[in-house]
Order: structure tokens, then C-alpha cells, then sequence
């Protein structure tokens, strides 16, 4: 059965090779055909919704959460949030605002929430365009995830109440990307410290990656028809990367990437760039061994790649979106509650460089 699946994929990674050569390389003359195929893919990759994933918390797993519903507007969608604050605390160091990543919501981050609220942050978390209680028909494309950070740093820099308090961000994979290069907006000199953990660079590279899963490496005759897809539908934004936005802003940095990620390569991330970095107010922490998600006990995390590897999914994608349906797999046959668990010695890492970048930013106001 193994066999015939390798040998079925094998096969259609070769038509799908052969599609794409046919498509890019000998009807690019025209123009027209290449056009409507990078659509096609595009619509495919990012043309749904992403929904609930199996494995997710709710409100009512943490009772000691304070959780304040609120919209803002991305475009013309209005997206879903909420402020979480711990219910025994109200004296608080900061506003957080947190990026998910793609294919899941912010109902996967559900126990970061709970950590940061218990260390005294106002923590803002949203659904990103096209993503469960947000509008949109779909996620509609990578750079999608910038423009919904840069709106909700926006959104949250405006509310009286919470101009006392300084703004953080913290970015997860997608969530990571946006976080690196909403960097490169004016909006930047709004925040006083940005982690990006498992964040890509740019949007090429992990297009790239991904693709090659389902067809070959011949898919590099699509990138420049891809580049004028996300241009058409991003303008600028499209050509941002995570690098150029951490030396442009030349503020307080922490970038985080795990060289086992197998979700978002390490040679396809922000963290690779690290040489490359200019700002001298950028950390960088790279890990051996900690996967996609980072802020997951290793071991607990060792346990899920275990249990993946003995079990066949059962779920069927149908009209899911791609990313959502990967998700899902990956976490079918794993506790929920060893899923969304944290490892507390990894967020205090992140914590240190949020309380280190507040203290110098509020010396240098005195």
C-alpha cells in the first residue's frame, strides 16, 4: 500500500512537472496561457477559507482568561479579535499583539496567550483575513498576513485606553513572515519590540518548497509569473522580505528558527539571513531540534512526529483549504491538550527579550 502511494506520487509530481513545462516553458509566448495557470494556482493554494482546525482550544479551557471580543477592519473585511488578560492582574507591561500562522487561527495559540497574560500583557489576538470569525472569501495570498498585522497594529495603536501601554509583536510561521516585514511600513516606528519565531523571508522561496511537494523543481519556470500575481494583488508588498524589514527598523529584534523545521525550511527563513543583518539591536536563536512550532516541549513534540509517522490520515481534504487540511493531519492521532501545550523555559527566552526591550525603551525616554 506504502509502495503503490510512493510510486501514485511519484507519477503525479511527474504530470503535474510536465503541465508546468508545458505551461511556462513552451506557451510563455503567449502570455495568456501562463497567466491563467498561475491564477489557477494561486486560487488553489490560498483561494479558500480556513476554518476551525480538529485539535483547537476554546475560551472555556482557560477560566482565568479575561477575553474582551472586538473588529477591526483589514481592507474591506472586518476581522475578529479579542484582548486576553489574566483576570487576577491589572497592572500591565504591554499590549501584545500575536500573529498566527497559516492554516490554523488564533484559537491554536490559545496556552501563549495564557502565558503572556500571566506575566502582565495585554495580549491582542485576531483572526487573519479569510480565517474562521474574520470576512473574506479566502485567505487570498501570503503577503495577506502583513497587511492584516500592519492593520491590527494600526487598529490598536488607536484606542485611548491603550496609549499608555508600549506595543510588541510576536509572529509564529505566516504570523513570523508578517511580523519581519511589516517592518518595512512606517507603521514599524509604532512598535517597540518584534519576535518572529519560524518565519520565511520571502514569499518565493517557500512557494517554491511547497510546490515541489505536489509537482517538481520545474516549478522555478512559474516564479516570475507568480511574482506578477502577488504584485497585481499586493502591489509593493509582494517584494517585501523579513531581513531588509529587521535592518530598515533597526530596532529591538528577536528572530527564532529551529533547523529541524520542516514546515518552513530553515535555508527559507528569516533566520538564515542573520549574516546578512545589519541591525544591531536583532538577536538571533537557532535550534537544533525544536520543529515548526518552537514553543512546544521537545518531547512532547518528538511524540506527535512519532505518532504521525505509525498512523495513515483518514481525513479527506474535499473542499478544505490546503493548509488547514495539512494541519489536521499532522495532529489527527495526538492528545489535544500534549498539542497545545508550552514549554515555560522557551517563553521565558522570548519574555526576557520583551521585558530587556521595554526596560531600554522606557531609560531612553527618561
Amino acid at each position: 500500500m506504502v509502495l503503490c502511494y510512493t510510486l501514485n506520487m511519484k507519477k503525479n509530481r511527474g504530470l503535474i512537472g510536465f503541465f508546468i513545462f508545458l505551461v511556462y516553458g513552451l506557451l510563455a509566448p503567449t502570455i495568456i496561457v501562463p497567466v491563467i495557470a498561475t491564477i489557477f494556482i494561486g486560487k488553489f493554494a490560498f483561494g479558500k477559507r480556513v476554518g476551525l482546525t480538529l485539535k483547537h482550544e476554546t475560551i472555556e479551557d482557560y477560566p482565568d482568561l479575561d477575553f474582551t471580543p472586538t473588529k477591526f477592519k483589514s481592507g474591506k473585511n472586518e476581522l475578529d479579535a479579542y484582548f486576553v488578560k489574566d483576570k487576577n492582574i491589572s497592572d500591565y507591561k504591554a499590549v501584545l499583539i500575536m500573529a498566527h500562522g497559516i492554516g490554523c487561527s488564533r484559537a491554536n495559540y490559545m496556552a501563549r496567550y495564557e502565558y503572556f497574560a500571566k506575566k502582565g500583557f495585554i495580549v491582542f489576538a485576531y483572526d487573519c483575513t479569510g480565517t474562521c470569525k474574520s470576512q473574506g472569501k479566502s485567505i487570498k495570498g501570503l503577503p495577506q498576513s502583513q497587511v492584516d498585522l500592519e492593520n491590527a497594529i494600526n487598529y490598536v495603536s488607536s484606542i485611548d485606553e491603550l496609549k499608555q501601554y508600549k506595543l510588541l509583536v510576536y509572529g509564529h510561521s505566516w504570523g513570523g513572515y508578517a511580523a519581519a516585514t511589516v517592518l518595512n511600513t512606517n507603521t514599524a516606528k509604532k512598535l517597540t519590540a518584534v519576535a518572529t519565531l519560524s518565519g520565511f523571508n520571502d514569499i518565493w522561496n517557500i512557494i517554491y518548497y511547497q510546490v515541489t511537494k505536489y509537482a517538481t523543481k520545474i516549478i522555478l519556470l512559474a516564479k516570475p509569473w507568480m511574482y506578477l500575481y502577488f504584485m497585481a494583488l499586493y502591489g509593493k508588498r509582494a517584494l517585501y522580505k523579513g531581513v531588509d524589514g529587521i535592518n530598515k527598523y533597526n530596532g529591538n529584534v528577536l528572530v527564532i528558527h529551529s533547523k529541524d523545521d520542516k514546515t518552513v525550511r530553515f535555508e527559507d527563513s528569516v533566520a538564515i539571513h542573520k549574516d546578512e543583518c545589519t541591525n544591531p539591536n536583532a538577536r538571533f536563536i537557532i535550534f537544533e531540534d525544536r520543529g515548526h512550532t518552537l514553543a512546544r516541549p521537545i518531547e512532547i513534540e518528538n511524540k506527535i512526529k512519532k505518532t504521525n509517522k505509525l498512523h495513515k490520515t483518514t481525513i479527506k481534504m474535499g473542499k478544505t483549504n490546503i493548509f488547514e487540511h495539512n494541519v489536521n493531519i499532522w495532529y489527527e492521532f495526538s492528545d489535544r491538550r500534549e498539542v497545545n501545550k508550552v514549554d515555560d523555559k522557551f517563553m521565558d527566552i522570548v519574555l526576557d527579550f520583551y521585558e530587556k526591550a521595554l526596560q531600554k525603551s522606557e531609560a531612553e525616554t527618561k
